[in-house]
């Protein structure tokens, strides 16, 4: 069976409610006050098999006051039922609701002229009839399908569903993610012994009893209890569906409409939003930068100032991009279609699609901004999530996580990052489980690290290279890297493109050189000549180093003669001729090849020097996995 949604659409008091009476048999107004005043004021719900579909049918309030909350109801519908009596014909409400329509971009629709049975007079309905042709006409519903029908006498009911039928048999099977779940909350209420009890349209993905789930803004985990879909108990429901979730631990309090219920770390809340805004072809209000508007997506409602990126204003028919600064949070989702209000006197004026959800905040008139913008509009998958990484920075985009967030399926994300890693223009970071950085921010990164080598090597000419841990601290604050994990593979990756090279302690640039004056060759000479002579009895750095008058010099003379392989480092006290260092690794292979193990005492005597020498040696071989203590004697590692 194949689940869909159908919405209703029209002027108060032209028979949407009855309409789904005669229908499905289910009297869509629940409360007392519908049933006094004989008007929609809350979404209704009902639900119908036909054929191979499994139908959910959501009535709308009509009348103006209400349109709030129609617009809770109307979000990811596949097919609309513009309702219009021809006993009146098009009205109001009518016109606002088929530009909300147009603004969600419903594909699908029927236009069902009511209230059959009240109207003798056939002129009048042709005129009706034509009026609403030339109404629709250059729209999604020029081509529609009209159908009179009386829910009182029963008139064509029968063909209506036949039609419906047929329509559907149009619509292109929903995509089901199967990670990204997610409904917003149109209702809840609590069911005596039950709890926590809410409905809405599930959007996208699946769930099922048992699932944890968030919600959102408010980030709260919460447990599946129960599922139902068409008042049935069933172990999971699928986007396309009506659903009633009966959450586990929480109150009705804990829970609004406008909340969204989603997969654990799908969504981001956020304060503010970037969009493309649209304005109704019909509207007198003229949108200007700065104003507040009421913002509708889903189930949510928030103020919203309204920030033009590339205007100083919009005008009915009009298309501009937006940051929506929210008064209050909202989790919404890359695509996500909303609607704006005017702020006083409240009336829609236009909407549009949502083009990041979680953006940082942006100047007005940024051209590179802008143009990121029209790459998420209308911007391949690729290109939006190469416009996605370059916007991340440090943040690695982590495919399944960029899935999600674009609402596409990991395979398509993947082929699309491999792509731009072949372009070039994506790099996947080693130990991060497949994520990738953009291009532009590793060649901010390998510039900043140019910069601070550049300027450590001019500062200190003599330096090996600046201490490690000092590289990585100055390089994080530059860029405000959050994670040193992340740093650390930025330095990593930078050695493996060959513009850095690194030992256990230092770093340096690829091509830097120590450069010694006629004075510091001496010392370096001198320097060599200490360690020689001292053999195994090895003298301490700082005991080397004060036998100069420029001890800081002479310290960068010792590090630059480890790195050139003429004196080893055993430790950070101690140095070792490199010859004498050559000489003990020798005896202590040769002494384990013959006898299996060597002891402290046997390799003391062997080289000829106090235990506290020998100590520091054969501890330094431990740790570069030459040998390996076994109980009191050293074996090969």
């Amino acid at each position: 069976m194949k689940n869909v949604i159908i919405g209703t659409a029209g002027h108060v008091d032209h028979g949407k409610t009855c309409l789904i009476k005669a229908l499905t048999g289910m009297d869509t107004d629940r409360l007392k006050e519908e049933k006094k005043r004989g008007i929609t004021i809350e979404n209704g719900f009902a639900d119908m098999v036909y054929g191979d579909y499994n139908i959910s049918i959501i009535d709308v309030p009509g009348h103006e006051k209400f349109v709030r909350n129609m617009l809770a109801g109307i979000g990811g519908i596949d097919l609309v039922l513009l309702i219009i009596g021809l006993d009146e014909g098009i009205m109001p409400q009518t016109a606002e609701h088929f530009d909300i329509l147009k603004m969600l971009k419903i594909k699908r629709g029927i236009v069902v002229l009511t209230k059959d049975d009240l109207v003798e007079d056939e002129d009048w309905k042709a005129l009706v009839e034509e009026d609403v042709k030339e109404f629709l006409s250059g729209s999604f519903m020029e081509d529609a399908p009209i159908i009179r029908v009386s829910s009182y006498t029963g008139k064509n009911i029968e063909e209506l569903k036949k039609l419906i039928g047929e329509e559907l048999e149009k619509l292109p099977e929903r995509d089901i993610l199967p990670d990204a779940f997610r409904l917003p909350v149109d209702r809840v209420f609590t069911i005596e012994g039950h709890g926590t009890v809410i409905t809405g349209t599930l959007m996208e993905g699946s769930v099922a009893v048992g699932d944890e789930i968030e919600i959102y803004p408010e980030e709260t985990p919460v447990k599946v209890r129960n599922v139902q879909v068409h008042g049935e108990n069933t172990d999971r429901a699928y986007a396309g569906q009506r659903t009633a979730i009966n959450l586990a631990g929480v109150k009705k309090s804990d829970v609004n409409r406008g909340d969204v219920l989603a997969a654990p770390g799908s969504l981001k809340n956020s304060l503010m939003v970037d969009a493309a805004v649209e304005m109704f072809e019909d509207t007198a209000r003229t949108l200007l930068d700065g104003s507040r508007v009421h913002f509708y997506c889903g189930s949510s409602e928030s103020l919203a100032k309204v920030v033009l990126m590339d205007r100083e204003f919009l005008d009915k028919g009009s298309h501009g991009y937006a940051q929506l600064r929210l008064e209050t949070p909202v989790a919404v989702k890359k695509g996500d279609r909303f609607i704006i209000r005017f702020y006083s006197p409240v009336e829609s004026i236009g909407g549009g699609v949502v083009l990041d959800a979680c953006p940082v905040k942006h100047k007005r008139n940024d051209k590179s901004v802008i143009a990121d913008m029209k790459i998420r509009e209308t911007g391949s998958l690729k290109d939006i999530l190469a416009v996605e990484a370059k916007e991340a920075g440090q943040n690695l985009i982590a495919l399944k996580t960029a899935a999600v967030r674009l609402s596409s399926s990991l395979a398509d994300v993947t082929k699309a990052s491999e792509e731009l890693e072949e372009e070039g223009l994506l790099h996947r970071m080693t130990g991060f489980d497949g994520a990738y950085i953009h291009r532009d921010y590793i060649e901010r990164v390998k510039e900043s690290a140019e910069n601070i080598l550049k300027a450590y090597h001019d500062e200190n000419p003599l330096s090996v290279g600046m201490d490690r841990e000092e590289f990585r601290s100055r390089l994080i604050r530059s860029h405000r890297i959050g994670e040193p994990k992340t740093a650390e593979a930025m330095i990593s990756m930078l050695a493996g493109d060959g513009k850095l090279k690194i030992s256990e302690v230092s770093v340096a640039l690829a091509d830097f050189d120590v450069k010694y004056t006629p004075e510091h060759l001496k010392m370096r000479e001198e320097i060599i000549g200490t360690y020689k002579s001292a053999g195994y009895e090895m003298p301490k750095t700082e005991d080397v180093t004060a036998a100069f008058k420029d001890g800081v010099s002479a310290g960068h003379i010792i590090e630059a003669l480890c790195a050139e392989g003429i004196l080893a480092r055993i430790s950070y006290q101690y140095c070792l001729d490199r010859e004498k260092y050559n000489d003990a690794a020798c005896i202590v292979k040769s002494e384990i090849a013959s006898k299996g193990e060597i002891t402290l005492a046997e390799f003391r005597d062997a080289i000829g020097v106090s235990r506290k020498f020998a100590v520091e040696i054969l501890e330094h071989f431990d740790k570069v996995k030459l040998t390996k203590k076994v109980g009191d004697s050293r074996v090969l590692y």
